[in-house]
């Protein structure tokens, strides 16, 4: 081993990265052997068929120095990645909405339940869900109907009890996006939202799901590339120490993983370098960099965190820090892919998926 080999795994635990087809890449390899990488991102890209995803997750489970995040953003609605036969089921504003018209709270941890079974039997052990985002703002062009409601009370208790129903069968759940993009006017994908929110403001809305979240032990939280000039005027919310570190951390009491949002999106990535964000979100407080595209990019950004830590002393301590909550999150995951359990509950979630009017 170099003396290289420690660092270059423990910067390697705090990424999960993303890749383009259906086949696990070299580069991809390299990580999860060399780098005890922190996990991997699917997309529609990489999803052709349930066996072919059961035996990819199979293949990343087993080249893996050390269990990995497999994940998948996966609410319902148009945040649908999967193919058939994966049930298609309704956005989380509809529903909120059945819920509230006289169903029982207890309908959203049937619906994770069914979320995680699907999800488990092809090999993934992440779910970037619940959306704790409450749709305060109609012209909101990227939350809308991905939030359970318009009301932070009703929000925060669906997204626990989907969140128990995901976690019940093996798949950790993820509160996103902190601290609010619900009341944003522009998507973060394409630029950087403003909210001119004061902390009042938030602590009677945004905040609320948050909070309700982290009482019922959510394990990851994803941060918002969103600006709140009136708390940070410098830093959108996931490079913003005074959110993450501040806010997130000391306020809040929060103890789990933070994850930050796709570094690429515009609204970050129009701003800063990918090296410069993916230190900076470390620094502010977040645990796991989230690189969801651009191979040589994602080589680069881990060169640059094991250069910057090995003439820092205090950054590299501070990475270590990370990286044991990272080894304590490991410990939740659940490995290995089902794919034949699937036919024997289709029926069954598809009637689920009509009861909330798909």
């Amino acid at each position: 081993m170099t003396k290289l080999d420690p660092l270059k795994k423990l910067v390697g635990s705090l990424l999960i990265i993303g890749f383009d087809g259906p086949r696990l890449t070299d580069s991809c390899k390299n990580f999860l052997t060399q780098w005890d990488l922190g996990g991997v991102i699917l997309f529609k890209r990489n999803l052709e068929s349930l066996e072919q995803i059961a035996s990819l997750n199979t293949l990343i489970d087993e080249t893996a120095t050390v269990p990995p995040i497999i994940s998948v953003d996966h609410e319902g609605g148009k945040v649908f990645r999967l193919p058939e036969p994966f049930t298609s089921f309704p956005p989380m504003g509809q529903v909120g909405h059945s819920i509230l018209s006289g169903g029982q709270l207890e309908w959203a941890e049937e619906l994770g339940h069914a979320f995680g079974r699907e999800l488990r039997a092809a090999g993934f052990n992440l779910d970037y869900a619940p959306v704790l985002d409450v749709h305060s703002n109609p012209a909101n062009p990227i939350i809308g109907p991905r939030s359970f409601g318009s009301d932070p009370e009703d929000v925060g208790e669906m997204a626990v009890h989907f969140l128990a129903g995901l976690e019940e069968v093996g798949v950790q759940g993820c509160g996103k996006h902190f601290p609010g993009h619900g009341d944003t006017f522009e998507d973060s994908h394409h630029t950087l939202p403003h909210v001119d929110k004061t902390r009042e403001d938030m602590n009677a809305c945004e905040l609320i799901p948050f909070r309700t979240a982290i009482a019922a032990q959510v394990p990851m939280i994803m941060t918002a590339h969103v600006m709140y000039p009136k708390i940070d005027p410098d830093f959108p919310a996931t490079l913003s120490e005074k959110m993450l570190q501040g806010i997130l951390r000391e306020e809040m009491a929060y103890e789990g993983l933070i994850v930050s949002d796709d570094l690429f999106m515009k609204g970050i990535a129009e701003h800063y370098s990918m090296t410069e964000a993916a230190e900076r979100f470390l620094r502010a407080g977040g645990d796991m960099v989230l690189l969801c595209h651009q191979e040589s990019v994602q080589r680069l950004v881990a060169a640059h965190l094991v250069h910057v830590a090995e003439k820092d002393g205090a950054f590299r301590e501070l990475l270590e820090q990370k990286g044991r909550r990272v080894a304590n999150f490991r410990k939740k995951l659940t490995r290995g892919a089902r794919p034949e359990l699937m036919g024997q509950f289709a029926s069954a979630h598809l009637d689920l998926a009509k009861r909330f009017g798909a």
